[in-house]
């Protein structure tokens, strides 16, 4: 539901204005999102091909990306849906992905 909020109701805090704020913090989060998912999967099943793990936490963040961008459009009618934040998402989450990638072919 937090995705839900409209930022309009939290009191203001003074700050510098960063050009892309929201699609910054949407990169970072799915960033995050899938390397704190693909380590949690690649601990707990170490002999899952690393590959079929990249594909199904890139699809599963897209989606979920792209379904509370839906939801907004639909429900909220605070905040907007923005085909830029779903590209963020999805960038985030490939970069992220890429990376526990890179990292795990190293150690080897």
């Amino acid at each position: 539901m937090g995705c839900l909020l409209d930022g309009n109701t939290v009191s203001k805090v003074p700050s510098m204005e960063i050009p892309n704020k929201d699609k910054i913090a949407h990169f970072t989060f799915y960033f995050v999102f899938s390397i704190v998912w693909f380590n949690y999967i690649v601990k707990s099943k170490p002999n899952y091909s690393k590959i079929k793990l990249t594909i199904y936490i890139f699809t599963i963040a897209s989606t979920t990306g792209g379904v509370v961008e839906i939801l907004q459009y639909f429900f909220s009618p605070t905040r907007s849906a923005e085909w830029g934040d779903v590209f963020a998402n999805c960038l985030g989450s490939l970069f992220g992905l890429l990376l526990c990638l890179t990292l795990i072919t190293k150690k080897k």
